[in-house]
């Protein structure tokens, strides 16, 4: 195997971990919200800061990997945030959930950015694709996620579903450790941010991803919690379909990848914004399995398609310089503003109804559709990152 296609095998398990962290939560979240005697409202702010930490930390993730080294920064981060998951070991309840949480959050931050530069450098001719590999591979393992967690949730207790998969995640960080370093920096480099910030065509990409944050975020802690108390769906079947938006997510992502490279990354962003809003209608205006799974087979294409095209848009304008902080920068405006979301739907949660929560996540995927036809107007088709 190639040392390159090795290294982006590693990262899509690592990528999977990083992510599975949090999937823990929202199988478990009814368990979870009432073993700690907290309301939806709370577990939402708290989890809003989490991701905001999550976000805050890929400032430092971008710069840090452009100085010491893409694979060092992203082992590191895979294994302090699994060792982190033992603090939800500690007594005090919500305080150690909250802890907990935020530690996680901000160890696992330093990786989206690092994992994303160090593809965009390994594969300048296929961008794209490569970083559509990237997301399945980590969608693929993400996918088993909800079920693990659910099972063993119920079957001992919430705490441990979270500590099993941070202890995988430690394993993984010292597999990363022993093998050999793929395309390190020869030198350190400043990277000033306002450099970043002047890139043209910059600003439009980080609105889009402001609002596909606040429509992901809302989307992916309540989605199973909706399917129990709107939908009537039992706990291990919400589970199951959280599991199933996953599974769709690998093939959207390699189809997202293909579609990008093939007819350029930004005609391709329309599209998925499209198939995001289509999606959101199938699950609410379809109050059945039919809907449901039409949610599930679209949304899974679509949203998890635009990703791998969202990330060559932006290796397609930024200087290979300014790359890692210009990742960093995205990272933060998408998980770390875009966090608010899981407060906005806690608080419609508890005062409202999970219905009118997913509403507000269909009028947020109708935003970012219409942000990308502004895409398309402000950026050009570009090849390779670093040009223009």
């Amino acid at each position: 195997m190639k040392r390159g296609n090795g290294a982006l095998l590693l990262l899509g398990l690592a990528h999977s971990l990083n992510h599975s962290l949090f999937l823990v939560l929202p199988p478990l979240l009814d368990d979870i919200s009432r073993d700690l005697g907290a309301s939806f409202q709370t577990i939402g702010a708290v989890s809003t800061v989490a991701f905001f930490l999550y976000g805050l930390g890929a400032l430092i993730g971008g710069p840090l990997s452009d100085r010491i080294g893409h694979v060092r920064v992203a082992s590191v981060s895979i294994g302090l945030a699994g060792a982190a998951t033992a603090i939800f070991l500690l007594p005090g309840g919500l305080n150690s959930f909250t802890a907990g949480l935020w530690v996680v959050a901000l160890a696992a931050s330093l990786y989206h950015p690092t994992a994303n530069t160090l593809i965009a450098k390994l594969f300048p001719e296929n961008t794209a694709r490569s970083m559509g590999i990237h997301g399945a591979s980590g969608s693929v393992g993400q996918m088993f996620t909800p079920v693990i967690a659910y099972f063993i949730g119920v079957t001992f207790h919430w705490r441990y579903a979270f500590v099993f998969f941070g202890a995988v995640s430690v394993a993984t960080s010292l597999l990363m450790q022993r093998i050999p370093s793929a395309h390190e920096p020869h030198r350190a480099e400043r990277t000033p941010l306002i450099e970043v910030l002047r890139i043209p065509g910059f600003w439009i990409l980080i609105l889009y991803n402001i609002i596909i944050g606040l429509f992901q975020r809302g989307v992916e802690l309540f989605f199973p919690t909706f399917l129990v108390l709107e939908r009537g769906f039992t706990g291990q079947l919400a589970a199951f379909y959280a599991s199933a938006l996953l599974f769709f997510g690998a093939p959207g992502q390699l189809f997202g990848g293909w579609a990008a490279d093939r007819y350029t990354p930004r005609r391709f962003l329309v599209v998925s914004s499209a198939g995001m809003v289509a999606s959101m209608l199938s699950l609410l205006l379809f109050p059945s399995t039919f809907g449901v799974v039409g949610f599930l087979l679209i949304y899974g294409v679509f949203f998890f398609g635009h990703q791998p095209t969202m990330t060559t848009l932006l290796s397609s304008i930024t200087p290979s310089a300014l790359m890692g902080m210009a990742y960093g920068v995205m990272f933060f405006f998408a998980f770390g503003l875009g966090s608010v979301s899981t407060t906005i739907a806690g608080y419609l949660a508890d005062n409202f109804s999970l219905e009118a929560v997913f509403w507000i996540m269909a009028l947020f995927a109708l935003v970012t559709f219409g942000i990308s036809l502004v895409i398309t107007r402000v950026i050009g088709d570009k090849k390779g990152p670093g040009e223009g």
